[in-house]
């Protein structure tokens, strides 16, 4: 690939029009590109998915780009491009039918080694499903997993807020340009997410917010996620496509139990009744992908560490459900006052962490040696 293809493909990626699964397929069926830039009217309406009128769209288009200042301009803004060959391109996106032909970033992208939990629902939503996203969105980030979500207003932006104010990392994906925060109501959370984070879209700069952009920026959000949860969501809303994408991909639903006849919940309702996994808390997300990972094994390779007898004990009889300093010293076969001491110390080193007043759970997977 010539380096200055890139300049090309900045291009097509912003095309207005071309935000469909089919960008990527017509880019190949000309070659690349940069070929789409220099074909003619007749050599455009020759591809499959290019019809007389979206000829001239391109035509016109590249008469008004120019390349180099374009391209600048972008470098400027801080604003990263990735197309679909780049090798920073997320790994999740790669696999997916109607791969993002290119991403744009203003921050961050995620870790493809560190696990991604989806916080969907409603805009609209109750006071319970805002403390609940919120519940969600800090447990989670405080077990070091990536909260992916769309800045909405209502559920998406609180689980996503409690995220970074736990301390960890979340990303959104916009129904718009990345440079655009929308809603506007989300300006804090949007520089928040910029700087602690990232700010994802297909779209290229400057594209406004329009109702058909949302739909499908929904199946990037469940490909970014190893599991997409619904807090409170409709029987017909926005929420079931993300849901929908995600049982496509392969991804795990689960849902937070709603109550009987609040239409708030009826969607939870009914995807629990077709097979999503209810959960209370975090821990039970935890245990859902770890059983997945275990059986597909990890993206990551899994730590190997030495401990101390009585550590290692200890931290074997650990898991993802808390457990009382009485429990884990008697499976352990340990005094209490020893296992207490042990625990603190499987803390300070990252291994242990304390849920709640004297319940500890293990955060991190390491085989011993």
């Amino acid at each position: 690939m010539n380096n200055e293809d890139i300049k090309y493909d900045y291009w097509w990626a912003g095309m207005p029009g071309s935000f469909h699964a089919g960008i990527r397929q017509i880019a190949d069926a000309a070659g690349s590109a940069r070929r789409l830039y220099e074909m003619d009217k007749d050599e455009l309406t020759g591809i499959r998915g290019i019809s007389e009128k979206y000829a001239e769209d391109i035509i016109r288009k590249r008469r008004e780009w120019d390349l180099d200042a374009e391209y600048e301009k972008l470098q400027r803004s801080g604003i990263r491009f990735i197309p679909w060959y780049d090798p920073n391109y997320p790994a999740r996106l790669s696999n997916i039918a109607g791969a993002p032909f290119a991403i744009f970033a203003y921050g961050d992208i995620p870790e493809d080694d560190r696990l991604s939990v989806a916080i969907v629902g409603a805009r609209n939503c109750s006071e319970y499903g805002r403390m609940t996203a919120e519940k969600f969105g800090s447990e989670l980030a405080e077990m070091g997993v990536q909260i992916i979500s769309g800045m909405a207003y209502g559920i998406d932006g609180f689980g996503q807020a409690a995220a970074l104010d736990a301390g960890g990392r979340s990303f959104a994906v916009l129904g718009c340009g990345v440079n655009i925060c929308y809603p506007s109501t989300n300006r804090r959370l949007y520089e928040r997410l910029r700087k602690n984070g990232g700010i994802i879209s297909e779209y290229g700069m400057y594209t406004q917010p329009q109702p058909g952009l949302f739909p499908p920026r929904n199946r990037i959000i469940s490909a970014l996620s190893d599991a997409v949860l619904v807090v409170e969501a409709r029987e017909k809303s926005g929420t079931m496509i993300t849901v929908d994408m995600a049982l496509e991909q392969g991804r795990d639903v689960a849902v937070v139990p709603g109550r009987i006849g609040d239409p708030l919940s009826t969607g939870c309702i009914r995807l629990w009744k077709q097979g999503a996994v209810p959960v209370t808390d975090a821990e039970d997300i935890m245990c859902l992908l770890d059983e997945d990972h275990n059986n597909a094994g990890k993206r990551k390779k899994t730590e190997k560490i030495k401990l101390p007898d009585t550590e290692a004990r200890v931290y074997k009889v650990l898991g993802p459900y808390a457990m009382s300093i009485s429990d884990i010293a008697d499976k352990a076969k340990l005094p209490v006052r020893q296992a207490v001491c042990v625990l603190v110390e499987l803390c300070i080193k990252g291994l242990a962490k304390e849920n709640g007043s004297g319940h500890y759970v293990r955060i991190r997977d390491c085989e011993m040696i």
